[in-house]
């Protein structure tokens, strides 16, 4: 990867602001709990910016089958460790099927950016 690359700074961008709310207590996002109906979605498009992102900036050059079986593992453990984190955030609550959601939207965005 080139760290030079803007494709590789805003990915790192966004994986930050991702881990940045993860680690807010519950309530310092207050203003969220009106999406919360809407959480689930709002899991999915969060994590297909983070895999649509992660390909486009692996994709400075042809992606192998070796980095696009790394980018994969990255989808899923990553939200895992997200929804642990939440576990020690007062007033969050770490759940399952925001972990699925997690992946999910992050394997979504990773298919869609390899097949553009």
């Amino acid at each position: 990867m080139y760290i030079k690359s803007w494709r590789i700074w805003l990915f790192i961008s966004y994986l930050s602001l991702v881990i940045y709310f993860s680690v807010q207590s519950g309530d310092e996002l207050s203003w969220f709990f009106q999406l919360w109906k809407y959480d689930k979605v709002v899991h999915l498009i969060e994590y297909f910016g983070v895999g649509f992102l992660l390909i486009n900036a692996l994709k400075i050059k042809p992606i192998t089958k070796v980095q696009w079986n790394y980018a994969l593992c990255f989808l899923v453990i990553f939200p895992i460790f997200d929804e642990i984190l939440q576990h020690f955030i007062p007033r969050r609550i770490p759940d399952v099927y925001d972990g699925l959601s997690d992946i999910i939207g992050g394997l979504i965005g990773a298919y869609i950016r390899r097949y553009i």
